[in-house]
């Protein structure tokens, strides 16, 4: 910063504009607290081949919080979140009933997410490099594999099923601890780039088949949730003084053991219910054969209670 001031107070513009470029990269697409402006940086910045290196950064630093829960989210967040509100619906962003985010997530089903644009329908797909099966991407942390398969659906090419798992092994390493050398084979593979095109990948569809869906329910059991699921409200009528009634959803477990357990519980309560049902239903039947008992009894009193001449 001192320097950048510096380059300004001299009126050598074309400097500050260098320093400040370096900035912007260092502080904003690719932070990191420890150097400042780090050195990878400013080589992303020489070789302006910055896409990949985003990508791989960001894939990694979400691997390191979620998985490995250490640290903050150390990417660049404003890139994220702008990649995330391209695909939520207009309600959500417009927020009229003035929820919070968790809320609005949490309430959308995946009809609601718009998954594709026309502009991604035409795009070239790079779906593995070298020896990988998928793609290597190196960040400034360390290097992370990514899996394209997992993301036709952006493409206008929605899964029938989900992938063999040969396509979806995982390969996440710290530049400081690569003793497998995965920096030096990450670098190899991108001399060696397959691409695909689009019509290759399948029927245009955005809508994917059940089988997909279900194989992505039976993932998220195995791996399971790392945060606890924040249940959205549902916003109703509001009441004489203007205050919306809010209902929250019920709980909803993730964990397998959990959901066996659950169902378990509901079933018993479900055989509660219905033998009370089947023992009130018995009540009405025999209140019903007393009153038809008692109503005929009194017809035939009342008919033995007639005079002769009143027929």
């Amino acid at each position: 910063m001192d320097q950048a001031q510096q380059f300004w107070d001299n009126l050598d513009f074309q400097a500050f504009e260098d320093i400040l470029a370096l900035l912007i990269y260092g502080l904003v697409l690719f932070p990191n607290p420890d150097s400042f402006i780090d050195e990878n940086a400013v080589k992303i910045f020489l070789s302006r081949n910055l896409v990949p290196t985003l990508l791989g950064d960001i894939l990694h630093a979400l691997y390191t919080r979620t998985v490995r829960r250490r640290g903050t989210l150390m990417c660049c967040t404003p890139l994220l979140a702008r990649w995330f509100i391209s695909h939520l619906p207009k309600s959500v962003l417009k927020n009229e009933e003035g929820v919070g985010w968790a809320y609005r997530i949490m309430s959308l089903a995946h009809t609601n997410i718009l998954w594709s644009s026309k502009d991604m329908e035409k795009v070239a797909v790079i779906d593995r490099c070298g020896e990988y099966r998928n793609v290597p991407l190196l960040g400034i942390k360390g290097g992370i594999t990514y899996n394209p398969c997992l993301a036709l659906r952006q493409f206008g090419r929605a899964r029938r099923d989900g992938p063999h798992e040969m396509l979806l092994t995982d390969i996440v390493f710290d530049y400081k601890g690569d003793v497998d050398e995965h920096c030096r084979r990450f670098i190899r593979a991108w001399g060696m780039v397959n691409g695909s095109d689009p019509q290759e990948l399948g029927l245009k569809t955005s809508l994917p088949m059940q089988p997909y869906l279900q194989w992505v329910r039976a993932r998220a059991q195995k791996l399971g949730m790392p945060y606890e699921a924040v249940f959205p409200v549902i916003v109703e009528h509001t009441n004489e003084e203007g205050i919306p009634y809010t209902v929250l959803h019920p709980y909803m477990p993730t964990d397998l053991g959990e959901l066996k357990r659950s169902w378990i519980q509901l079933k018993e309560e479900r055989d509660t219910y219905r033998e009370k049902y089947h023992e009130q239903e018995r009540k009405i039947l025999k209140l019903t054969r007393q009153l038809e008992n008692e109503k005929t009894i009194n017809d035939y009193v009342s008919m033995k209670g007639k005079r002769p001449w009143d027929f």
